[in-house]
């Protein structure tokens, strides 16, 4: 039987991360009902097709067929649910991939959140799955989160692929992390 990364809790700095639970959606709302934060969503992604429900089912089922998705993010401090983050399996032009993904409440965007979240799942995802490379597919539109990958080491060549819309391929070799690690 595979293992299931995400059975437990993690933390970081000023973050709980847990499995999501569906009772979480109540609060997934507020991110599902902003126009702001699913402006880059394409329609089949968005309410009234795709709920709040429907996001938290889909990650708990990712969690028993691939052992991988997002977790809930929970601000310790304060305990308030941030937003979710997580690794996925992805394929790219036929090709797997392991992505790092997060999603934040308008209200949390520009705290450093999204940063230290990627970067505790690039940190475990290299540790445990060794993946030659991780992954970020950002919408071509989405400037805050290429910043986010940027300032986590993420590149991309600017070719632009579809992912629910125009997107580009942000990547860091284990090669590559393994030398912006050994810097901090």
């Amino acid at each position: 039987m595979p293992v299931n990364y995400y059975s437990y809790s993690h933390e970081s700095a000023r973050l709980i991360m847990r499995p999501l639970l569906l009772e979480d959606s109540k609060y997934w709302e507020e991110f599902m009902s902003s126009d702001e934060a699913t402006a880059l969503f394409p329609p089949n992604l968005k309410p009234p097709h795709f709920t709040a429900k429907d996001w938290i089912a889909r990650q708990r089922k990712r969690y028993e067929d691939d052992q991988l998705g997002s977790l809930a993010l929970i601000e310790k401090e304060s305990a308030d649910f941030v937003g979710m983050s997580g690794l996925l399996k992805q394929e790219v032009e036929g090709s797997p991939e392991i992505e790092v993904g997060y999603h934040l409440l308008p209200k949390f965007w520009k705290k450093g959140y999204a940063r230290e979240a990627a970067l505790y799942f690039m940190k475990f995802g290299f540790a445990v799955l060794k993946p030659e490379s991780i992954i970020s597919l950002i919408h071509i539109d989405n400037i805050p989160s290429q910043r986010v990958a940027q300032a986590n080491g993420l590149t991309t060549n600017n070719k632009v692929i579809e992912n629910h819309g125009p997107a580009y391929v942000y990547r860091i070799s284990v090669e590559e992390w393994a030398k912006t690690r050994s810097r901090q």
